[in-house]
């Protein structure tokens, strides 16, 4: 009973603590600055500068990396396609269990 009553005076506490402190530290605080108006974030079409190195935006850096992603993954997924594939028909039920042509056929002993 003790504990209980120890553990409600520790909640209550806390709950008054911080619903007296939070909005005075939340009133006394300014909005962070920047430094950048924010009408020019997204530059307009056609206003900026051909790439001139290749670490440029636009410039041969930034289109190898999606190129080796999208053959990386393409690669794999091939190479999983191949591997299920063969792995299929290396493994096929014995000669005593597949289906006869007159239609019955032993129960599988898989």
């Amino acid at each position: 009973m003790r504990h209980r009553t120890w553990t409600v005076l520790v909640t209550l506490a806390l709950v008054v603590g911080v619903s007296i402190i939070g909005p005075t530290v939340a009133w006394a605080q300014e909005p962070p600055s920047t430094g950048m108006t924010t009408q020019d974030i997204v530059p307009k079409p056609n206003s900026g500068r051909a790439p001139t190195e290749a670490g440029d935006r636009g410039g041969a850096l930034q289109l190898l990396l999606p190129t080796l992603l999208v053959l990386a993954l393409g690669g794999g997924a091939l190479h999983l396609t191949r591997q299920s594939r063969r792995a299929r028909t290396e493994v096929s039920p014995p000669e005593d269990v597949r289906p006869s042509s007159s239609g019955s056929s032993p129960p599988p002993r898989w």
